[in-house]
């Protein structure tokens, strides 16, 4: 199930950073390097309120301009991680005359890469991708401009389409993604196989083979004593309708595992269906009440039934939970604004 996955879009995308100078023209003899450049711009990327140190002025992140994005992220990919030296046998090294000590060879990448990754909403139908991009430059095109500015091949794109062509273009498949918004699981009776159907086949193919043997079998033992009478020859045209047979039903069985095969393949490519409450405003909303329901949950210690029913009613009215729309958590903070109800 590439990319899309349970009314989710997992976007990866992976652009070679330049490698040339920038020369600082108003310092003579200053430059700077592409890679230092996006690091720094990467750096100072505003990143809203997004842990409970973060100052109260702090600026709201681009991406929660963006009423599609859950997550997104930019890294910066140096090289391959060095996972060491490829371990041999020690014993196996020193009859081979192998030097410990001499170099092996080390993956290196010829440009570094500006990984983005993202998850959006998104359904089955429609592109999603295009209308994420859309939203992109639409919500945060200065940033965008200057981040992949720093990426080869950006250059003179200042589009909507052009900037969709371009993450087309870098994007690799995201073949494994990471889809949590199942509490209470998922039926998935549309996606089993019926291999009981194949079980008589199999057996029967199991139980031509081995009588197809036990004959070839018998037939070899009267070829090495030179038994030649009746039941030897009908042994040997046994043998013979056998081969037919057993080649017949080894056909029948590699066709059947090949369309078995192209079932589980197709299966493994079709995205499972939108979660409940798994869109943005929903998680939102969720993350909303979660919090102010903990604090409802301390202020009400030690009510009497009478005065918690009238305290619950108004909690209920102040965060409204049949409304995912307001009140609710702002996208990028990790607080949820103030929701009073009576006391």
């Amino acid at each position: 199930m590439p990319n899309l996955d349970g009314g989710h879009y997992f976007l990866t995308v992976l652009a070679p950073i330049r490698v040339d100078i920038m020369i600082d023209p108003d310092a003579i003899g200053r430059s700077r390097s592409h890679r230092q450049l996006l690091a720094q711009k990467l750096a100072l990327l505003a990143t809203g309120k997004q842990t409970a140190e973060s100052p109260p002025n702090a600026r709201p992140s681009p991406f929660s301009l963006n009423t599609l994005n859950h997550l997104a992220r930019f890294v910066i990919i140096h090289g391959p991680a060095f996972n060491g030296r490829i371990s041999s046998d020690a014993l196996v090294s020193a009859v081979r005359a192998v030097n410990p000590l001499a170099p092996q060879p080390v993956d290196q990448l010829s440009t570094p890469f500006l990984l983005f990754a993202a998850d959006i909403d998104a359904q089955a139908e429609g592109d999603a991708l295009r209308a994420y991009t859309d939203q992109l430059w639409a919500t945060m095109k200065r940033d965008l401009v200057i981040i992949f500015g720093h990426c080869v091949g950006f250059d003179g794109i200042d589009s909507a389409d052009g900037f969709h062509a371009y993450i087309k273009r870098c994007q690799i498949e995201t073949t494994m993604p990471f889809n949590d918004y199942w509490p209470d699981g998922l039926d998935v009776k549309d996606k089993t196989l019926e291999i009981g159907a194949l079980k008589p086949v199999g057996i029967a193919a199991a139980g031509a083979i081995l009588i197809w043997l036990a004959v070839l079998l018998l037939h070899g033992v009267f070829a090495v004593f030179g038994v030649h009478n009746a039941f030897a020859q009908w042994i040997a045209t046994a043998a013979i309708w056998g081969v037919a047979v057993v080649s017949l039903l080894v056909i029948l069985t590699l066709l059947m595992a090949w369309g078995l095969y192209r079932k589980v393949f197709h299966l493994g490519m079709t995205p499972f269906p939108t979660a409940p409450g798994a869109d943005l405003p929903s998680v939102l909303k969720s993350l909303f009440i979660q919090q102010h329901f903990t604090r409802f949950a301390i202020e009400a210690q030690g009510l009497d039934d009478t005065a918690l029913h009238a305290r619950f009613g108004a909690f209920l009215g102040a965060v409204k939970p049949d409304d995912p729309a307001e009140p609710t958590q702002q996208a990028g903070e990790i607080r949820a604004p103030a929701a009073e109800w009576a006391r």
